[in-house]
């Protein structure tokens, strides 16, 4: 026999439900199984599909150590079982590397349970990083990346962080930072401030008279005749925002379907196998939240800033000769 107590985040849910969740490697038919056969008890009463449990309940399970152990849900997750490059976590906050590819949502539902928050949450949950006492919260995002962008997304783990993260982001104080490698020789900083629309069709965006404004600096960080290597700060935060800037000012990023020169691009997958836009949201600066004022003036930096480094190296110094071939 085997005795759990009900803890805080098992409580208040049907004994079905829990144990489907407890039991995860058991297979449905299973778990209805035992407790047809009177094998759970509930505070020494037996136990039923719809019975209710609550913290502190004492559940007696009168099956083998081996079936046991072989339904329990795992407990010693990583947050690598979760496809998660976690940065930085504590009570309040999540901050997450993402790949380039990686959807940041689920766009359709062949995406679901493939795209960053959706391994956000897995982990989360399985591993009770949150309070899940909360039932009407669920941790979210407060910054989202296009799939071929790759690097620091912040996530929210109860709605008060949330709430505080939200209006940060809302009025810009959270300082981001991008680096990326674009076409044509730039001396000097500068910064693209305009107006855009989105044109969905064609799933980008345009210059619009009445469209929101964007505001972005730029700063060059190394230039050669024919490409530069920038630091992005943004300020606003709209859709395809450095990649529509940059195209507007004639130096398109490297790898950009979208925005970028389709002959370069050929060259840039020919050489080095990059299909997507080199963009990478590499550094994340906070200001003091109220609330979460503890994080106030600290820096985290994507761990793929030395692949972007390498990657600039090697353009640099392989690109002019190859480009004349």
């Amino acid at each position: 026999m085997i005795e759990i107590v009900v803890n805080k985040n098992q409580g208040n849910q049907r004994f079905d439900r829990f144990l489907r969740k407890y039991f995860e490697n058991a297979p449905l038919s299973v778990i209805s199984k035992n407790i047809r056969k009177k094998n759970f008890k509930i505070n020494d009463k037996r136990a039923r599909n719809n019975d209710f449990i609550y913290e502190g309940d004492i559940i007696k399970m009168y099956i083998s150590d081996e079936n046991y152990n072989k339904w329990l849900t795992k407990t010693d997750f990583k947050p690598s079982d979760f496809d998660l490059n976690i940065i930085y976590e504590d009570d309040n906050i999540i901050i997450m590397d993402k790949d380039y590819g990686q959807l940041t949502h689920a766009a359709s539902k062949s995406d679901y349970g493939n795209n960053l928050v959706d391994n956000m949450l897995s982990y989360l949950y399985k591993t009770d990083s949150f309070d899940q006492s909360d039932k009407i919260f669920k941790p979210a995002v407060v910054n989202r990346l296009d799939r071929n962008t790759a690097g620091l997304v912040i996530g929210a783990k109860n709605s008060e962080s949330l709430r505080k993260l939200n209006k940060a982001m809302k009025d810009n104080v959270i300082d981001k930072y991008y680096l990326t490698l674009v076409s044509g020789r730039l001396n000097h900083d500068f910064k693209i401030d305009s107006t855009i629309s989105k044109n969905k069709n064609r799933n980008k965006v345009k210059r619009s008279d009445d469209g929101k404004r964007i505001l972005t600096y730029f700063k060059v960080l190394e230039s050669s005749d024919k490409f530069s290597f920038l630091e992005c700060k943004l300020i606003t935060g709209r859709t395809h925002q450095i990649r529509y800037s940059l195209k507007e000012n004639n130096t398109p990023i490297l790898g950009d379907r979208k925005y970028g020169d389709k002959e370069l691009n050929s060259q840039v997958r020919k050489i080095f196998g990059i299909n997507n836009q080199i963009l990478l949201s590499y550094k994340l600066v906070f200001p003091e939240i109220k609330g979460l004022e503890y994080l106030k003036g600290k820096e985290f930096v994507s761990d793929k800033y030395g692949n972007m480094i390498k990657l600039k190296e090697k353009l640099m110094e392989l690109w002019g000769d190859l480009w004349l071939r």
